[in-house]
């Protein structure tokens, strides 16, 4: 019911106090309770030798136990360097998906009805599902669950771009649907902010930074994918800027 894990977290939390009560009451009681008589320690440990052999194999137990977590963590860490290797070039391949799926996007902002654009299909990598993988299996559980979201939206993003490339089927009209196109330009800013932060992290730069992005990463990956901010407007109120820093409000209320 319990992961190896946890289960060792609990002896230790349940253990090693007991341990400490056992250690005073065999090794300090006595000298106190027999004022130093040698004979009077003996005869206890004697009475509760039983006690005494169930508790160092207990005590032993927790010591192997512990060992063998420290063993599994350390060949985990070594697995998971091993796996980051490979990281940098994940992201490079999926940063170039990314400015591919902006340029069809940005084909479709320019675009007008019944204009159908010659769209260049940005074929999403393979390589990186590899990658992502180990690394997620052998990482901490941050940094699992930050390239988990990068995964799930990753799909979320191609299922979206494959979408809006087919309605371009019809010879005969074309609907460049801007209100949509906001929300998928966020969205990919979206991805390439958070692999933007995860890139110094993956050449062994900087820290793991899982902080909620700011209009910065959001404005920096826009610059990144040639987005032009200030050109995805309709009005005051539905913009890529205004869009973007509603969502970033929006969701820092749900972390709060």
């Amino acid at each position: 019911m319990l992961k190896p894990d946890k289960l060792v977290d609990l002896l230790n939390w349940l253990g090693l106090p007991a341990a400490a009560l056992y250690a005073i009451c065999m090794l300090v009681f006595p000298w106190l309770d027999g004022r130093g008589d040698w004979g009077y320690v003996q005869d206890v440990w004697d009475r509760w030798q039983s006690l005494n052999v169930a508790m160092l194999a207990f005590v032993s137990s927790i010591t192997a136990f512990n060992i063998s977590k420290f063993n599994a963590n350390k060949q985990r860490e070594r697995d998971f360097l091993a796996s980051k290797a490979f990281l940098p070039a994940a992201l490079s391949e999926l940063i170039s998906y990314f400015k591919d799926s902006a340029s069809v996007f940005k084909e479709g902002w320019e675009s007008k009805n019944e204009s159908k654009p010659a769209f260049r299909i940005p074929v999403l990598p393979q390589e990186y599902k590899e990658v992502f993988g180990h690394c997620i299996r052998y990482a901490e559980p941050d940094v699992g669950d930050y390239l988990s979201r990068i995964l799930v939206w990753l799909q979320v993003h191609d299922a979206q771009l494959k979408g809006y490339i087919e309605q371009a089927g019809d010879k005969h009209y074309f609907h460049p649907d801007k209100l949509n196109l906001i929300t998928y330009f966020y969205r990919l800013g979206e991805l390439q902010a958070l692999v933007n932060k995860l890139f110094e992290f993956a050449r062994n730069m900087g820290e793991f930074d899982s902080s909620p992005l700011e209009w910065e990463d959001f404005r920096n990956a826009y610059g990144n994918l040639d987005v032009w901010v200030e050109e995805i407007y309709i009005d005051e109120k539905m913009n890529l800027e205004a869009f973007t820093k509603q969502a970033i409000a929006r969701n820092e209320r749900q972390d709060t």
